[in-house]
């Protein structure tokens, strides 16, 4: 069945903090396929990305199998002593990262490096720009940026989507610019003791900077795909180290988050309210990768928040009643928690718009004829959205489950919002398969041909496995929302279709509950446990 997943290598987490430690500009442009042949071993590949550090322009390139850095200099036109590595150069692995300066020199492709200092700047008026040293920190900052957005603000478009946002025009109609704001704690990289970590190891504060690392490859795969289908995007990376406001607001600033065409913050509770706040006063769409948090759309019609709306997973689950079960009469057991009740009111709502179907509100509390009730009914379905806290939520998980598992006859069907494979690795399997368990799985399933394709490619590229979550979210977000703002232009922020491009896991479509809210998405996948195995329920 499910296997955990197992933690990545350390020294490819590494690699990937290092890529991210250096990409401030990053142009995504098309690979060259141009060889040097190496001393002695295979040809070395020669890749046209390029990376600003400090003002100046390097390659990027990843090591393969038998390589050194003398034969990737020498294919760059450089001298082995120009490489830039983090490591000893005698112990150069897989996957590690060697940058290589810009310098004007000859390639063996027949074309010619962009010299160092190239590099175009975001500028709203068409001409580049380059930040002072005083404009990057204070209050002129806030200043420059303020009046730069006001000459790129179109007309307010008063729609049902939200009448008070305003849509910008491209910041840079030769690339579409996106920011991301994460938490990757880069000075603090130097102290990580590769030579110890362990399981033990994640979550204490030295290793804050190895959180959401999948998150940005995840973005990386992603980009390569856009790239392919020939999309110009220019990604801004900026890390938050901190969750003060201060912290939030200096990084915001100071990297002109503003001057984008879209924000996507993988940010906690406490920074992301901050950023959310800084986004709406600069007109900018800023995405939420990964709260199930309702608020965060509360009174902010810039905000997208991407996991899905409680009213997809309830219009899912009694569509999916209806379609297979429509005699089933529904059990719907909560506890009356306010974490419960908006739940509750959207799937009683859905239910409701269904002529004909049965439903029972059950007190898990009072509840203590449950199995008597259900065995003297036909056939019944048992929704779950009791949620309590973590230690009563798992007590109760396993006292629902031995309850249903004792009904052999018409044995009931269980649907939780929650996917409990993934909430409680002690969960028998064995009982959700007999109940033929529906939940809105958050996992691989490698029976779809495109989420195997990635994973496939992740493992590849990465050599670690991904994380659905965050690897698999990122590339779901870059592609939906670059493609959107290629295909529709900004408009696209203010009416996001639904719509699944090539590439993505699942479908994206965002829409509000209120006019001055910020849009949810309004689909949910819910999937079928069958042979210990999930598969979507179409």
């Amino acid at each position: 069945m499910k296997q955990k997943h197992q933690f990545r290598r350390v020294a490819k987490i590494l690699k990937g903090l290092l890529v991210v430690s250096l990409l401030f500009n990053f142009q995504f442009s098309a690979f060259n396929t141009a060889r040097a042949q190496m001393k002695g071993g295979t040809p070395v590949k020669v890749t046209h990305k390029t990376q600003m550090v400090n003002g100046k322009r390097y390659f990027i390139h990843i090591v393969e199998q038998g390589q050194t850095v003398y034969a990737i200099s020498r294919a760059y036109g450089l001298k082995e002593v120009e490489a830039i590595t983090k490591k000893d150069i005698h112990f150069l692995q897989v996957g590690d990262t060697v940058w290589l300066p810009c310098k004007g020199q000859r390639l063996p492709d027949g074309t010619t490096a962009p010299q160092a200092t190239d590099a175009p700047s975001v500028s709203t008026q068409g001409t580049a720009t380059q930040p002072t040293e005083s404009e990057s920190r204070g209050q002129h900052a806030a200043q420059t940026s303020s009046a730069t957005q006001a000459s790129t603000v179109a007309p307010q478009v008063e729609t049902e989507y939200g009448p008070g946002a305003e849509v910008r025009q491209r910041v840079n109609p030769q690339s579409i610019v996106v920011s991301v704001m994460m938490p990757l704690y880069l000075s603090q990289m130097e102290s990580i003791s590769t030579s110890k970590f362990d399981v033990e190891q994640r979550g204490k504060t030295t290793y804050k900077s190895l959180e959401f690392i999948q998150f940005y490859e995840g973005l990386l795969l992603g980009l390569d795909q856009l790239e392919k289908m020939g999309y110009n995007v220019t990604l801004n990376v900026v890390d938050v180290e901190g969750n003060s406001d201060e912290v939030v607001e200096q990084a915001f600033r100071s990297h002109k988050v503003a001057e984008s065409d879209l924000l996507i913050a993988m940010l906690t509770r406490q920074p992301f309210e901050k950023v959310s706040k800084l986004a709406r006063e600069s007109r900018l769409f800023v995405v939420n990768p990964v709260s199930d948090r309702e608020e965060i759309v509360k009174d902010n019609p810039y905000v997208f928040k991407c996991m899905p709306s409680v009213k997809a997973k309830a219009k899912a689950t009694v569509e999916a009643i209806h379609n297979t079960l429509p005699t089933a009469e529904v059990y719907v057991i909560h506890s009356g928690a306010r974490a419960e009740k908006s739940a509750l009111a959207a799937l009683t709502a859905e239910m409701d718009k269904v002529e004909g179907m049965r439903y029972k509100l059950v007190d898990w509390a009072k509840a203590q004829k449950l199995t008597t009730m259900l065995k003297n009914s036909g056939q019944t379905v048992v929704v779950s959205l009791y949620d309590q806290d973590k230690g009563k939520n798992r007590i109760y998980a396993s006292q629902l489950l031995n309850k249903l598992s004792s009904i052999k006859t018409n044995t009931p069907y269980l649907f939780t919002f929650v996917d409990w494979t993934t909430l409680y690795s002690d969960i028998d399997f064995a009982q959700l398969q007999s109940l033929n368990y529906h939940t809105f799985y958050g996992d691989w399933l490698m029976t779809e041909e495109v989420q195997k394709a990635f994973v496939e490619r992740f493992r590849e590229e990465f050599k670690t496995e991904p994380v659905s979550a965050y690897a698999g979210m990122a590339n779901d977000i870059i592609l939906y929302f670059v493609t959107g703002l290629h295909n529709a232009g900004t408009a696209f922020l203010m009416q996001p279709t639904q719509q699944q491009t090539k590439g993505m896991m699942y479908p994206l479509g965002f829409g509000h509950d209120r006019r001055d809210y910020g849009y949810e998405n309004g689909t949910a996948v819910l999937h079928r446990m069958v042979d210990y195995q999930f598969k979507a329920v179409r």
